[in-house]
């Protein structure tokens, strides 16, 4: 992945540096990262299970089942005749499995799906729209995958229940007044007039709506934090939290630390594993509180109140007999429990980077992970310019 030939005893724990700052979510701090290569190559287990299950959606449904079979097989035989004649215009072997996969076989595998939609005789509508949707999926996943966000879930995964915990205490501190507030919404009808009948596109862009909001909020509330992240400054300090790192041979060897300006593309990763980060410690609590206000409309709202709100008969996913009392899950307490919801994530992304012991505790420890990662990285550029 390196694009410099460092000392061979650097090597390897150059390659260890790298795998750390893959799993923290900065791919591009490594040297010579190409997410062009690099991002599908990773991706092609991900590219394989989404061009099947593709196959499988838009075989005709009043088919039988021992011809969609052959049906699916057919389609991954064309797939992989496709990826053959690529192979052949590569210049390797017909049936060999690409080492590196670029633009050109992810395309094949993505758009195969909706060509075979095509072949089995869809209109053009309906092929569209899965080609929009493969399409989509894909350029989802390279961007998720390509910065490292994938990644960055997965590996910190393991410690997410004790920084959970942490942020859990922080809401319970900060969020009662809101709480108070959002309980006497959540009885009231005009609540439920507002949020309980948003059609699903217009309920869908109100929840994008709040989280590109709480983003924001992130996004400029932590700005020193960023442009301290963006430059490390070179000190015994910076020593120390290479030390917590694979870098710390690096830092026993007497390697100099060489950080520089950021490029953009780096800026924007390290900008977004920090907001990543927190944003699901938000998600996490506004989560709970809606599912909260989903319980708690169970046991006090029932249809004949959601209608008498609303004006119109509930749509009951679930009936439920408490103590003798019939109580549903209807289609619009999902909406209002999960609207509060966000309402209190909002309001706990803005209190968090307002007040200071709550900033403390929910900002610090993320600032000083990407610290560390940074501390690696001015000694990893370090070993390279040796």
């Amino acid at each position: 992945m390196t694009g410099r030939t460092p000392p061979p005893g650097d090597r390897p724990e150059l390659d260890r540096i790298e795998s750390f700052f893959l799993h923290n979510g900065l791919p591009h701090l490594s040297d010579g990262y190409d997410p062009r290569e690099d991002t599908l190559t990773r991706l092609r287990p991900a590219l394989v299970v989404l061009f099947v299950i593709g196959l499988i959606f838009v075989l005709r449904p009043d088919w039988p089942w021992w011809f969609r079979i052959p049906a699916v097989a057919a389609g991954i035989a064309v797939a992989a005749a496709a990826i053959g004649l690529v192979n052949v215009a590569r210049s390797r072997p017909f049936f060999s499995a690409p080492e590196r996969v670029g633009f050109i076989e992810a395309t094949v595998l993505v758009l195969a799906v909706p060509a075979a939609a095509l072949a089995l005789g869809e209109n053009l509508e309906d092929v569209a729209y899965v080609a929009v949707g493969a399409v989509g999926t894909a350029i989802a996943l390279y961007a998720l995958a390509s910065f490292g966000v994938l990644s960055l879930l997965v590996h910190h995964a393991r410690s997410s229940v004790g920084e959970l915990r942490d942020a859990g205490a922080g809401a319970l501190r900060a969020m009662p007044p809101l709480l108070a507030v959002l309980l006497f919404l959540s009885l009231s009808s005009e609540t439920w007039q507002a949020f309980g009948q948003l059609e699903g596109w217009r309920f869908g862009w109100t929840i994008v709506a709040f989280l590109v909001l709480i983003g924001a909020i992130l996004f400029l509330g932590l700005g020193a934090e960023r442009r301290a992240l963006c430059a490390p400054e070179v000190t015994p300090a910076l020593a120390e939290q290479a030390r917590a790192t694979p870098a710390a041979g690096l830092v026993e060897r007497g390697v100099e630390p060489a950080p520089r300006p950021l490029m953009r593309i780096e800026r924007m990763n390290l900008t977004l594993s920090l907001i990543i980060t927190l944003l699901v410690r938000i998600l996490v609590v506004g989560a709970v509180v809606g599912l909260f206000f989903g319980i708690f409309g169970v046991l006090v709202v029932d249809e004949e109140l959601v209608q008498t709100w609303t004006g119109t008969a509930p749509n009951v996913y679930l009936e439920i007999s408490i103590s003798g009392r019939e109580a549903a899950i209807t289609e619009e307490l999902v909406r209002v429990a999960t609207l509060l919801g966000s309402f209190a994530a909002l309001y706990f992304a803005a209190v968090s980077l307002v007040e200071r012991r709550n900033r403390e505790e929910f900002v610090d420890d993320e600032v000083e992970r990407l610290a560390r990662v940074m501390a690696a990285w001015s000694y990893y550029r370090g070993a390279l310019a040796r």
